[in-house]
């Protein structure tokens, strides 16, 4: 078993990592609080988690819950911690996990299941709609590779907004090629080519995203280069903008109200995989947790291991192939992430500190000519492809 390097910590001075935690989150507690008009309860429970955050000792979850043996086992050695000397992928993931606690979501009454974020997410789905639909084009005169090599790059720069820090990006409508750190777009459509297998697709943002999302979907299933896919959502609110079910059936309905043809029919052929069954949808309660993919359930291991390749959408979903970790950027992505059980594509806009399968030539010229904070700017994409050997 490969041994992991050290954890990324929120304690690591001047880290994207430490800005996340120190500001980001609690602005994000703020603007629940101008949003909504919670009762004194919920508006002191995210206050004390805010002041907690800023000043204070790490405490469990309170209520019973599903979920709350694994996070009371996750949580346990860093309890009486400052979220500022913890591991980042747990403090933001808990963070999140702490919000839902606050604002009553699994309890019974007015806020039971109401997504906090909804607000954000309705705002990204209303303003996004414009820039896909100039975006998109379902081109069935280009050939399968250059179709597919099209929908992977407007795939992936679709991730990158990024409401989970309140933060976006300005789009990249042209692609040069400099932009991508990693581009095995060519051997992932090579693979893809070959099989017409099944696929799953692990989903990270609404919006602008998950429009691109379904068009690539829809790609792979119109061109014969999938025979299914499965959709993994999260089954609770997470990071924000992640996708849930209902998410993505709300995206479907705009597309189908959109008066836009192209829109229309996209959406018409995802609900009728949906009707089929050739696109199927689940959201296991592992995805909401902090635990990464080396952690998945034996019985989760074992589905995805069915699928001839997995396509993982954006940051958080790369932070938990690979593991949260201080790698060294030229370790290669069969070191940090050939365990996973399948072969897989992640693609991915950099906005974490985090990052392998460079070259000793590439690191060396990044470092010296990039921008000082090209690691985390989401100025840059990796479309990065494993082949698993069995």
């Amino acid at each position: 078993m490969t041994a992991l390097p050290p954890p990324i910590m929120t304690s690591e001075t001047g880290s994207f990592a430490r800005k996340t935690i120190e500001e980001l989150k609690p602005g994000i507690i703020d603007n629940l609080l101008n949003q909504y008009d919670y009762p004194p309860q919920i508006q002191k429970a995210l206050l004390d988690l805010k002041s907690e955050m800023i000043s204070g000792q790490i405490k469990p979850l309170q209520e019973q819950t599903s979920d709350r043996p694994i996070w009371d086992l996750d949580v346990h050695p860093y309890i009486g911690n400052s979220w500022l000397n913890i591991p980042w992928i747990f403090a933001e993931t808990f963070f999140f996990r702490r919000v839902l606690e606050a604002v009553q979501y699994f309890q019974p009454g007015p806020w039971h299941r109401k997504d906090p974020f909804q607000h954000l997410k309705d705002h990204e789905l209303l303003t996004a709609l414009p820039e896909f639909i100039i975006a998109y084009q379902n081109k069935s005169a280009s050939n399968d590779e250059s179709a597919f090599q099209q929908a992977c790059y407007q795939s992936l720069w679709g991730n990158q907004s990024d409401l989970s820090n309140l933060e976006s990006y300005d789009a990249i409508l042209s692609h040069p090629e400099e932009k991508f750190v990693i581009d095995h777009s060519e051997r992932a459509f090579e693979f893809i080519s070959h099989h017409n297998g099944k696929l799953a697709y692990f989903f990270d943002n609404v919006g602008k995203e998950i429009f691109f999302d379904l068009a690539f979907i829809d790609l792979l299933l119109q061109r014969n280069l999938a025979r299914s896919v499965t959709c993994y959502l999260k089954n609770q609110p997470f990071f924000v903008s992640d996708s849930l079910p209902k998410d993505l059936n709300q995206a479907v309905d705009r597309l189908a109200s959109s008066s836009e043809v192209e829109c229309e029919h996209l959406a018409a052929r995802i609900t009728n995989g949906l009707k089929s069954g050739k696109i199927r949808i689940k959201a296991p309660p592992f995805l909401a947790t902090s635990r990464s993919y080396r952690a998945m359930p034996d019985a989760l291991k074992q589905e995805i291991s069915q699928h001839d390749l997995a396509i993982l959408k954006g940051d958080v979903n790369f932070r938990k192939l690979v593991g949260d970790h201080h790698w060294n950027p030229t370790t290669s992505i069969e070191k940090a992430a050939g365990y996973f059980p399948t072969s897989f594509l992640s693609l991915r806009t950099l906005k974490g500190e985090l990052i392998v399968g460079l070259k000793k030539d590439q690191l060396q010229n990044l470092e010296s000519n990039a921008e000082e904070n090209w690691m985390i700017n989401g100025k840059r994409g990796m479309i990065t492809f494993f082949q698993k050997l069995n």
